[in-house]
């Protein structure tokens, strides 16, 4: 159905609801809050925040069902303890950091369409960012890594995988849990959240980290399968070939490579949440954007692959399976 004049206001309003929720994960609200029943003066002091302005975020907040409010005393929701408290196991605290950062970018966007892409910030470069950046990820895995893991086949013959540009290690992680027989490397800048979720879950063993340059060092080589997951869209097409290529040669003969994307159709305009994501890659990144299944499986059948397979995911996420021909 075509949209409504009130789908519309609610489109053009949805920043309010938004800051909302991360105005007050900004604040700690959920996390001060905890697993008691505060007054609105308590967690105001628990935030360093105005009692007056907190109590009316506090009223915000169960209008939106985050937190429920009797006798004067507010409480999380079960959702709220699960993901929002930052002590929880599940919590996505810095996935939203991570969100508020990208709205603040989305303010720019009128200037930079007049202009052309600012691409990284100074921010981005730093240690402390990639660091949180990497948890953000991990977090954003609660929700995907099972799923993407499920669609991706391997042989009780296979032993060895790659997981490019793997961040936190979060899939590499999901995947070595699936297939017991499975040793894993897993190379980006950033390393050392993978190091440390790997120790947790006691998989020393069998996975490891090695911090490097995905374009430039050395990749090994002779691998069953390599996982490129959400990278892609960080790069353009010149520099996505280039990438995939070196993911190619370092897969064996009838190897498998998964690559895992917000993926377009051929329209490029859907799903929506591809499109948009699209637009924000403009924003956020040197050259990047979302690619249609159509492109990458063109890119993958110049560098020999093929016998392609599409999973979906999510209605806006999926996994592109190829398998190394010669």
């Amino acid at each position: 159905m075509p949209p409504t004049y009130s789908d519309l206001m609610q489109l053009a309003n949805g920043y309010s609801e938004s800051q909302t929720l991360l105005t007050a994960n900004a604040l700690d609200v959920f996390t001060v809050i905890g697993t008691r029943a505060c007054a609105a003066e308590q967690i105001a002091r628990g935030c360093h925040a105005n009692a007056e302005g907190l109590r009316l975020l506090l009223d915000a907040l169960v209008s939106l069902g985050l937190l429920t409010l009797h006798g004067g005393r507010y409480r999380n929701t079960s959702l709220g303890r699960r993901y929002l408290d930052r002590r929880s196991p599940e919590a996505i605290t810095n996935l939203l950091w991570l969100l508020s950062h990208h709205w603040h970018d989305w303010s720019k966007l009128p200037q930079v369409l007049r202009k052309a892409r600012k691409g990284w910030t100074r921010m981005t470069a730093t240690q402390k960012f990639r660091e949180r950046f990497s948890w953000a990820m991990h977090e954003r895995s609660h929700a995907l890594a099972e799923r993407t893991i499920q669609t991706i086949r391997l042989d009780s013959s296979d032993r060895r995988f790659l997981d490019l540009g793997g961040g936190p290690g979060s899939y590499a992680i999901a995947l070595a849990k699936r297939y017991p027989q499975l040793h894993g490397v897993i190379m980006d800048q950033t390393v050392t959240v993978a190091r440390k979720l790997i120790r947790e879950r006691g998989l020393g063993r069998r996975l490891t980290v090695r911090a490097g340059n995905i374009f430039k060092d050395d990749l090994g080589d002779g691998y069953d399968a390599v996982l490129c997951s959400n990278v892609i869209h960080i790069f353009n097409e010149r520099e996505n070939v280039k990438l995939l290529r070196r993911a190619a040669h370092s897969l064996r003969a009838g190897g498998k490579l998964f690559v895992v994307e917000f993926f377009l159709d051929a329209s490029r305009t859907a799903p929506q949440k591809s499109a948009i994501f699209s637009v924000m890659m403009y924003l956020y990144t040197p050259s990047g954007r979302s690619y249609s299944w159509l492109e990458v499986e063109g890119w993958l059948k110049t560098l020999g692959l093929g016998r392609f397979k599409r999973h979906r995911i999510t209605p806006d996420i999926g996994t592109l399976e190829a398998t190394k021909l010669t």
